[in-house]
């Protein structure tokens, strides 16, 4: 048996797969609306035969809940503090079942060190977000939390969003594709030529709300 199970939040089922493939023995489908609560992360920890686990929310809004869980649990439990898919899969990359929860830990928040995190989302609503004027329906890029772009083409915000993430050098960038599954052939094309020496990953998320996930390494 495992000496230490991941238990993972995560909405789409493309994320489910890719957060099992990467060794998640617990995933608990969460989402911008309907984050699990305290038992439902309690219960999938006491579910594992491993005698501890590592937690990743993956969603500022479930680390509470999956910080509630783990002091309940009745063995050895660590939160890793991830905000967002994207961070929960580097975690995931330095998982290793054969060690402890903590040594675990240690070993995923150091994989998040490097980490750069965007998103592309859809405007429910006309407001103005950190100086960025979005009108609804239309595109919103973030990089971390912060608005850098908006418009009504996804192309030119998630470039600008894909540029401002590799405005320094780096090795790899993550594209997370959500449920609406934009076309990305511009924007590979906008980073092949850019970017040539950037190694390019996608995956399919499947996502609510977020038409594309976006880290760079």
């Amino acid at each position: 048996a495992k000496a230490c199970e991941a238990v993972a939040v995560v909405t789409g089922a493309g994320n489910v797969r890719l957060f099992a493939s990467l060794g998640a023995g617990r995933v608990i489908e969460g989402g911008p609306t309907m984050n699990p609560s305290t038992q439902e992360i309690l219960d999938a920890i006491e579910a594992s035969t491993a005698g501890e686990a590592v937690v990743l929310p993956n969603n500022r809004n479930v680390v509470m809940s999956a910080d509630q869980a783990a002091a309940l649990a009745g063995k050895p439990v660590c939160v890793v503090r991830t905000e967002s898919i994207q961070a929960g899969l580097a975690a995931m990359v330095a998982y290793d079942p054969a060690r402890t929860a903590e040594a675990n830990a240690v070993e995923m928040h150091e994989a998040l060190e490097g980490l750069a995190t965007g998103a592309i989302a859809i405007s429910s609503k006309a407001a103005e977000v950190d100086g960025v004027h979005v009108r609804e329906g239309a595109y919103l890029g973030r990089v971390a939390t912060k608005a850098v772009a908006s418009g009504e083409s996804f192309d030119e915000v998630a470039c600008a969003v894909a540029d401002r993430l590799l405005s320094e050098p780096r090795e790899l960038l993550t594209l997370v594709v959500g449920e609406t599954e934009p076309d990305l052939a511009a924007l590979i094309e906008h980073l092949s030529q850019r970017h040539p020496l950037v190694e390019l990953d996608v995956q399919v998320g499947g996502q609510p709300h977020y038409p594309l996930l976006l880290s760079v390494e």
